[in-house]
């Protein structure tokens, strides 16, 4: 409801960390609203327009994502220290730009400190989308500088009930698949 406000009146805040655990739908949530953030069109995300296209095929210029690099834990320094001078380029075809930082939680003090300096004071066409499991391994002045989305695994009878109402399958492969 908190990210239908802020698309519905054009407020989306500059940094929003995405918490929660395998499932839940944080790359989700954090898709849609980068669709919101670099769509064009008045009920954004419209989902048709020429950004939506690009952000539904993860081609669009205005969209980067950072997450550790191959064969490496933690996101490294030099990643955010890229993302921050990123950050000061104008966007290249929507209104903002817009940087993921996905695993968010496995950067450590330097790197969280690096991007602090750019959450502080970011450009004004800027946002940034902060996925973690939890966020308790994040730096406080990290989490006082973004608005907090936790998703929680919904029980399981309420699963149950909206994928009945949503999907053509029996309740036993639905109750299969939940389990």
């Amino acid at each position: 409801l908190a990210v239908e406000n802020f698309i519905k009146e054009k407020r989306i805040p500059h940094a929003i960390l995405i918490e929660g655990d395998y499932g839940t739908g944080k790359h989700t949530l954090a898709k849609y609203l980068c669709n919101a953030i670099v769509c064009g069109e008045e009920n954004s995300p419209c989902g048709s327009c020429h950004n939506c296209h690009l952000a539904n095929i993860n081609s669009h210029p205005d969209i980067t994502v950072i997450h550790p690099e191959d064969n490496k834990k933690n996101i490294a320094i030099s990643q955010i220290r890229n993302l921050r001078n990123d950050a000061f380029i104008k966007p290249h075809q929507a209104q903002k730009r817009v940087f993921i930082i996905d695993c968010a939680d496995t950067m450590n003090a330097q790197s969280q400190n690096a991007l602090l300096k750019v959450l502080e004071e970011p450009p004004q066409t800027v946002m940034f989308i902060l996925i973690a499991e939890s966020k308790t391994s994040l730096l406080d002045t990290i989490i006082s500088r973004c608005v907090t989305l936790s998703l929680n695994t919904p029980e399981f009878s309420v699963a149950l009930e909206y994928l009945k109402s949503k999907a053509d399958f029996s309740e036993e492969l639905i109750t299969e698949a939940l389990t």
